[in-house]
Formats: structure tokens, sequence, C-alpha cells
């Protein structure tokens, strides 16, 4: 079984503690995990109408909404919840910590073993409670599908009008950067010219996809579905404050002559590769207020500063060089005076 991230949605009673616990395990493959849950009496059972099949990102809704309606009836949740936590953060670091555990998940969900998974998670049970009725599922995605059940929750029908009106959009295809919820950025974060990584979600002509396909063939599959993420260069970016500054639209380029546009929400965390990211060129950008740079622009500056270090390196070695003859004009004075006074002395 392949796949980029898992998520474990939990929900499990104590009849020995008299508990109920509500939370999720959410992992990149053999890397990272993060988790949250939340402990509650058992008598607020028949208030929790919960489907575990439901997507990660609404579980997370429900238990935060959740969590908020049993704080407004007790303070005291809170602290069940705190020290629930700082128990699992312990037995967490016994089994070598979260890269440990993810790498151990990853390993037995791929083995397609869901039972010795459950197991694994009643283990961090047991020095809690001696029972424990456990019920989980686990999900898997792969970068792909998780960039699409983030676009999903994004309504685009505000943008159809003002990208319409813009000569410059109506023809370019567009593309969705790859979303990494655990060890992404933000499009804040990436400036003109930085390397992002992104799926084609549609072109606007034949021709575009036949030259794409052809310089990429192994992106692509037997129908010329975009399959594997390709990599492109950012060579525009820009807010669009008359529809909402929570979204920023970028052009891309990718390839040789291939560009596409998309408009990314601005809270949504993005894949990248410091390896492979550019050097920025965040300190010659326009200041805050500006909300878009070209990358003509951008490249002017930069050259200007180059230009500028380039003058100041210069002027530093002519004045070096200009310090370095006059002590030697000075040492040969010197030492002529030495040979006159020497000479007299003699005589």
């Amino acid at each position: 079984m392949f796949f980029d991230f898992f998520a474990l949605k939990i929900k499990a009673e104590s009849k020995a503690s008299d508990e109920i616990f509500l939370g999720y395990f959410f992992g990149k493959s053999h890397e990272k995990l993060e988790y949250r849950f939340i402990s509650f009496p058992r008598r607020y059972s028949r208030q929790l109408s919960l489907d575990l099949n439901m997507p990660l990102s609404g579980f997370k809704e429900f238990m935060n909404n959740f969590y908020q309606e049993l704080m407004m009836r007790s303070s005291d949740f809170t602290e069940m919840t705190s020290e629930f936590m700082r128990y699992l953060d312990m037995q967490i670091k016994k089994v070598g910590g979260r890269e440990a555990l993810a790498l151990r998940i990853s390993k037995i969900i791929e083995e397609n073993e869901p039972d010795v998974v459950k197991m694994e998670i009643s283990d961090l049970f047991q020095n809690w409670t001696s029972s424990l009725d456990l019920d989980m599922v686990i999900e898997t995605s792969t970068y792909e599908e998780l960039t699409t059940s983030f676009l999903a929750e994004i309504d685009v029908n505000d943008f159809t009008q003002t990208l319409s009106q813009r000569n410059d959009l109506i023809t370019m295809p567009e593309v969705y950067p790859l979303v990494d919820p655990l060890e992404g950025i933000s499009i804040d974060d990436f400036d003109i010219g930085d390397t992002i990584y992104c799926t084609i979600l549609g072109f606007t002509s034949e021709e575009q996809q036949n030259l794409l396909v052809e310089e990429f063939p192994t992106h692509f599959d037997a129908e010329n579905i975009n399959t594997v993420p390709l990599e492109g260069i950012i060579i525009s970016k820009e807010i669009l404050p008359a529809i909402s500054r929570n979204f920023v639209l970028i052009k891309i380029q990718i390839g040789r002559i291939f560009q596409a546009k998309s408009i990314v929400l601005r809270s949504i965390r993005l894949m990248y590769d410091p390896e492979k990211m550019k050097k920025r060129i965040s300190n010659i950008k326009n200041e805050a207020d500006e909300d878009s740079l070209s990358l003509a622009d951008a490249m002017n500056k930069y050259k200007k500063r180059t230009i500028s270090v380039q003058k100041l390196e210069e002027t530093g070695k002519t004045s070096f060089s200009d310090f370095f003859l006059s002590s030697m004009l000075v040492l040969m004075i010197i030492g002529l005076i030495i040979i006159i006074v020497y000479f007299f002395i003699l005589t």
C-alpha cells in the first residue's frame, strides 16, 4: 500500500477510569507525527454523536466544537485533557518519540494490518487505564489526494468574474501546489523565482497539453492525466484585494514554455524542498504594502544590487592598493634619510 500521509481517528472509552477519549494521530509516512486528544467523563457520551469515517478536517472541527461546549460547562475538562496529554507525551517518548512511532505505524499500515495498529495504540493507554474499548478508523492519502481534498473546500466561484476580465489569465491553464500540512509553508513564504511543486488541474487547449506531455512524459499516464507532481518556477505573485486578501494569485512556468495560474489559499501549508529552492529575492522585494512584483522587476533590482556590491568591492580594493603604495613610499623615504644621516656621521 502506497501513501504519503496517514490519519488515525480514535474514540476510546474506559470503564475503569470512567473516561472517554477522542482524538487523532496524523502523520507523514515514516517521518513526522502530530496528535491531539480530549478527555471527558463517560456521562457525556450521549451528547457525542460522531462518525469516525468523516474526513480528518471535519473530525478536527468536530473535536474543537465539542471541546468548546464541554468547557462552557466546567473548566475541569481542561485539566483532564491536559493531564492525559502529558501522560501521552511521556508514553510516546518511551517508545522512541514521534518519528519512531510514525515509522512503526506506517510500516504496519503498509502491511495492511489494522488490528496491529489498534494494538499499538491500545498499548499507549495501558498505563492509564486497565480496560479500554477502542474504535478507530485508518485513513491514508497521497500528496495529490490531500491536495484535491483541500481544493474541494475552496469556493472559486468568486474568482470567475475577476479572472475572466484578465486577458493574461483567460487562456492560461490551471495548476495547484501540493499540500503538506505537517512540514509545508504558506504561499506567503514563497518568492518570485522559487521552486514550487504542483499538479495540473486542467488545460485550456490540446496543444498546451501535448507540448507538456511531450516534455515530461513520465509525469502523465496513458490518458495524459498528470499523475506525478511537476516542478515549476513562480514568475508572478499577487494578492487579489478586490476579492479576498486570503488568497494569492500566482503564475508558474513549468519546463521550457508552459505557463499556468493558481489561486492559493494563504492559510494552506505547501510542500517545498529547501535543497532545491532557488536563492530568495525577498531582500530586494518592494515594501510590504505592494501586492505583486514581476520577475523582470525583481531581476532588475537584483542586477542593480549586484552592480552596487561589485562597485563597493572595487572601491575597497582600490583603497587597499592606494594604502599599500603610500606605505611603501614612506618606508623608502625613511630609509633614504637613514642612509644620508649615516653617511654624514662617518665623514
